[in-house]
């Protein structure tokens, strides 16, 4: 799972000093979670100011644009805009020369320049907000300019501004973090914090909000969890007079910078503090509520929800719901209902906060195949403690930013008393794992910067594990790599691991790494792709999935069998990039799964091989550079005396263009283009040729280059043609010259020709010959001797005519 983390938001829950997110980023990457990606914000804003628009004129020659009069801090500038709402008195944003933009949301950024439009030079551009990158954050009509006054009423600044000081953005940086997933208690920005409080020794400031101790009770909320085991702790509030609107844009901002759309208020909180706590909320209209009861239970068969994502679900046992007197209204820890969903209309709310089964929670949007950012952290275990600081930081957020007040009693149902897990580890195993000696008191000081509370007695560490880490530390040795990557990794010994061999690639992995190599030299690029496959992608492309291996229990449709050829998966590559590149070439190795079994049954683990194919999207010639790419991996691997067959049979190849390359009766690799049926169901514009080769036969069969010196004499190439029965296999023809004088070094076909001048039935083919010997420089006669030895060959054997 990725965060994507203002540093600027960070920086309110811990004190970092003088530190910069390059450097945050390099330290706790050493120690913690990894930072893959630093986005300076406001970066695409560069040139774009606050204006005013004084007074607006017509333009002389064309209707539909007008001359809006612009200040921008002190100087005025007469733009060219057909903006259908601009007004006098208007805040815009207003892009100068050397500004990037998008054409109306359109296409690529172009820089913008002095223009002249229909006669009158326009001095810069009034924008759009899916001009400048700023649509999610400002939605708005076709034609319709951003307008910034309506937009941001809070909006004080001086014209001229630069937009990206204006929106806040100039000085921050999101930070794309990698958060492995035994750590949801680092999903937020307070977890974030934490980290690093304690990777970069510096001062945790979060205060923990808390709840209300007084309220007016007015409204009746009670929850009723009929199933406690899944729903381990269940809180919620009731809210009313509350005001739903559009957040504020410090709200907005943080939101787009962890890739979130804002809603509204209400909803923008749940949203804000799912990223500040690493705890989902959701909230109802209380006011579309039947009853005055949550109702916590699994779904009845057939009954349905129409989600937030406008889908309409059909539910059973396997779902969890949070529901009123009469229906569904949410499904638990996935996604909220349409039926009670926050509008413009509420006035009172329910928030809610809990957590829900891991694995259930999983299985059930599994099962009705529906996601969302809530569900990742369910699914991860989150703590019973985590509840009560989102419920009131919600309840804090809510009269700051919606005037709401507390009406009903805080609801809190708890399936069991929290206690704090305790793991103990001898100090002497600590210094044995890290391979380093660790002092006592920098353990118990490691262990305290991540709010372990710790102690040590007769050589053994004690820790009682805080809250936010109760499903992620399962035994004392967990505590072992807290003080290890606090020390940091890069600080650790490399030392090769007691009871593992050095061994030496066996000759197969030897042959695997050269083909690699000798591939991505060819201009191949890797493909890696999954070994589970769906059983639509196999039948697409014409395979049976009946010899397959099923998984039993799928993590979707898309991996449900283990595959027993690379070839559909090359195809799905090609499939996915053809729009990308008219051109394409791809290569991967890869292990199928095989069926050993005579029954056909699968009662033993399958057979796993190493295969390798090839893949070229191109024009008429992908036929050809599939085979070249094949003779050329097979020749730099030393595999000679190749024999090529046609392959016609089989429904997969094009019946022309494709052939089977054998050494002796070993079959090396099958190539060709796919059938033009293939080609049609894929769509594929050009022409796509594969390669299909068994890994264990090259490694078989490769040997060391057997290289010889350059030949010292001259040797004389010739070009022959000759036409023959369209029937008529080159290959054997080519076969046949070289057998036919020890001065022939090599045969080569390089053209076929039908049509203009060529009877039906027939073939022009041109075959290039090179003679010469090792011994001396050859006469001219000589090399015409041999000319006319070859020519009477193909002649007689194969009832050809020369053309040469």
């Amino acid at each position: 799972m990725n965060l994507l983390t203002s540093y600027r938001w960070l920086r309110e829950y811990v004190d970092l000093g003088k530190t910069t997110a390059e450097e945050f980023a390099e330290r706790v990457s050493l120690s913690g979670p990894g930072v893959e990606q630093l986005i300076p914000q406001g970066k695409d804003l560069e040139n774009i100011v606050i204006g005013k628009i004084l007074r607006i004129e017509e333009h002389p020659k064309a209707q539909k644009l007008r001359l809006p009069i612009v200040d921008i801090g002190g100087r005025e500038l007469t733009i060219v805009c057909g903006g259908t709402n601009i007004v006098e008195g208007q805040l815009v944003a207003v892009a100068l020369v050397g500004a990037s933009v998008r054409w109306h949301g359109e296409g690529e950024l172009i820089v913008l320049e002095p223009i002249e439009i229909r006669g009158v030079k326009s001095e810069g551009m009034i924008c759009a907000a899916n001009e400048i990158g700023l649509f999610d954050a400002f939605p708005h009509g076709d034609g319709e300019i951003l307008d910034l006054g309506k937009s941001i009423p809070e909006l004080s600044v001086g014209l001229g501004t630069p937009l990206a000081d204006a929106l806040g953005l100039s000085d921050d940086t999101v930070m794309d973090i990698e958060v492995t997933t035994n750590r949801p208690d680092a999903m937020g920005m307070v977890g974030m914090a934490r980290e690093a409080s304690a990777i970069l020794d510096a001062d945790f400031t979060w205060k923990a909000p808390k709840l209300p101790s007084k309220i007016k009770v007015c409204e009746k909320l009670e929850v009723n969890v009929e199933e406690k085991e899944l729903a381990p702790r269940y809180m919620a509030v009731r809210m009313d007079g509350v005001k739903v609107t559009d957040s504020p844009w410090w709200i907005k901002r943080l939101l787009l910078g962890a890739g979130v759309r804002p809603h509204n208020n209400v909803v923008d909180i749940t949203n804000l503090i799912r990223l500040e706590l690493g705890q989902p909320m959701h909230a109802f209209d209380a006011g579309k509520l039947v009853g005055d009861t949550l109702h916590i239970r699994k779904a009845k068969a057939g009954e349905k929800i129409a989600a937030l994502d406008g889908i309409t679900y059909e539910l059973s046992e396997t779902n969890l719901v949070i529901a009123d007197d009469e229906q569904p209204q949410c499904i638990a820890g996935i996604m909220g209902g349409e039926h009670s969903a926050i509008t413009t209309d509420t006035v009172s709310v329910i928030f809610e906060a809990a957590t829900f089964d891991p694995v259930f929670t999983r299985r059930s949007a599994r099962k009705l195949n529906v996601y969302s950012d809530s569900q990742k952290l369910f699914e991860k275990g989150l703590s019973t403690q985590a509840p009560e600081y989102a419920l009131a930081r919600a309840i804090e957020m809510c009269k700051e930013l919606c005037g709401g007040d507390v009406s009903s009693e805080i609801v809190d149902k708890m399936a069991h008393a929290y206690k704090p897990q305790e793991f103990s580890v001898k100090t002497e195993q600590v210094t044995t794992l890290i391979g380093l000696p660790i002092e006592e008191k920098e353990m118990l000081a490691s262990l305290k910067k991540l709010g372990f509370k710790a102690t040590i007695k007769k050589g053994e560490l004690t820790a009682e594990v805080p809250w936010w880490r109760d499903h992620d530390i399962e035994s004392g040795r967990d505590f072992i790599e807290e003080i290890a990557r606090l020390r940091g990794y890069a600080h650790l010994p490399a030392v090769f691991p007691a009871g593992i061999s050095n061994r030496r690639l066996t000759k197969q992995q030897i042959i695997e790494k050269k083909t690699r190599t000798i591939l991505k030299g060819a201009g191949l690029s890797e493909a890696f792709t999954y070994s589970f496959v769906s059983g639509d992608m196999m039948k697409k492309a014409g395979f049976d999935t009946t010899s397959m291996l099923r998984i039993d229990n799928p993590l979707t449709t898309d991996f449900e069998f283990m595959r027993t050829t690379l070839l559909p998966s090359m195809l799905e590559t090609i499939s996915e990039n053809h729009e990308r590149r008219k051109e394409l070439a791809f290569f991967e190795m890869a292990h199928i799964y095989l069926n050993t079994s005579e029954t056909g049954t699968w009662n033993d683990l399958p057979q796993e091989t190493m295969q390798l194919s090839l893949g070229i999207l191109s024009d008429d010639t992908a036929w050809k550079k599939a085979k070249g790419a094949t003779e050329y991996l097979l020749k730099e691997l030393g595999i000679k005396n190749v024999t090529w067959k046609k392959h016609e049979s089989d429904p997969f190849w094009h019946p022309g263009r494709s052939a089977q390359g054998f050494v002796g009766e070993h079959l090396v690799a099958t190539i060709g283009e796919i059938h033009p049926e293939l080609r049609e169901r894929y769509k594929f514009e050009g022409r796509v040729a594969l390669a299909d080769i068994s890994v264990k036969e090259l490694a078989e069969l490769a040997s060391h280059a057997d290289y010889q010196p350059i030949n010292a004499y001259p040797e004389a190439k010739r070009d022959l043609a000759f036409i023959l029965d369209a029937a008529i296999e080159v290959q054997s023809i080519l076969d046949a010259i070289k057998q036919l004088n020890p001065l022939i070094r090599q045969a080569e076909w390089f053209d076929t020709y039908k049509g203009k001048g060529i009877a039906p039935g027939k073939k022009s083919v041109a075959i290039r010959v090179t003679i010469g010997s090792t011994e001396r420089t050859l006469e001219s006669s000589e090399t015409e001797k041999v000319i006319e030895e070859i020519k009477e060959h193909v002649i007689k054997e194969y009832r050809a005519e020369s053309r040469s």
